[in-house]
């Protein structure tokens, strides 16, 4: 019986969890996930955050495989500029990634603005309340993202790019990849629900391949550009060494 099944709660009932303003927030990234990117939803959320939202994603970052080395040492990449990777021979890691920053029309600075942008919201205080280890995590993320596109094979295109959130969701756990694929799969069931199927597929398949892969997250890529990237899909795909 459905009359048996309607929720007769009202807001006087209960006390809000999750803040109006970033609910409201929410739904605007929710209208049009591509237009808004959920940078500001992410940046947004930690003032009014659950205390214990906040501590459940610090506890699960520092839970994983190998992360307490990645978080303490704190690693900050030097700058890799294209000259840099002009001397990869080909077949390597460095070859491929340049490939990707050029074929692709990306900053080949772009760890660098990363990191200059990741300060200026430091200095605004809009990451305040954001733990010390998912802060680096959140920003060297970020930095690993287009040579994690480079050796998963994940495409630029909105499905290698949900891919890539599922992938990083599954390795990494942080509040940028949650939030992407909320808002996402919001967007479908509320806007597009035309691409349940191929938005579900991008994200499942990312998130399978981020659990079945060793984590990627914790190597220094920039000091392995020489390295043959059929070598290294071996070692952290499925079944490596």
């Amino acid at each position: 019986d459905l009359r048996s099944a309607t929720v007769t709660t009202t807001a006087a009932d209960y006390e809000p969890v999750i803040d109006r303003e970033i609910a409201e927030l929410f739904m605007l990234n929710a209208d049009d996930p591509i237009k808004t990117h959920v940078m500001g939803l992410v940046h947004d959320w930690w003032a009014s955050a659950p205390e214990s939202a906040i501590d459940q994603y610090a506890d699960n970052l520092r839970a994983l495989p190998g992360a307490d080395a990645f978080l303490d040492e704190r690693y900050l990449p030097p700058v890799i500029t294209l000259a840099d990777l002009d001397e990869c021979a080909e077949g390597t890691l460095g070859h491929a990634y340049r490939h990707w920053i050029v074929d692709n029309g990306l900053e080949p600075n772009l760890a660098r603005n990363q990191h200059e942008y990741f300060h200026k919201l430091l200095d605004a205080g809009r990451l305040d309340r954001m733990p010390d280890d998912v802060k680096y995590a959140f920003l060297r993320g970020f930095m690993l993202h287009d040579y994690l596109h480079t050796i998963t094979g994940f495409g630029p295109d909105v499905p290698g790019e949900l891919g890539m959130a599922g992938f990083h969701h599954a390795q990494l756990r942080t509040t940028y990849h949650a939030m992407r694929i909320a808002v996402t799969t919001a967007h479908v069931a509320f806007v597009n629900p035309r691409f349940i199927a191929t938005t579900m597929d991008a994200i499942s398949n990312g998130w399978i391949m981020g659990q079945s892969w060793k984590n990627l997250h914790f190597t220094k890529w920039e000091e392995e550009l020489d390295r043959p990237l059929a070598d290294i899909r071996a070692e952290y795909g499925p079944g490596g060494a």
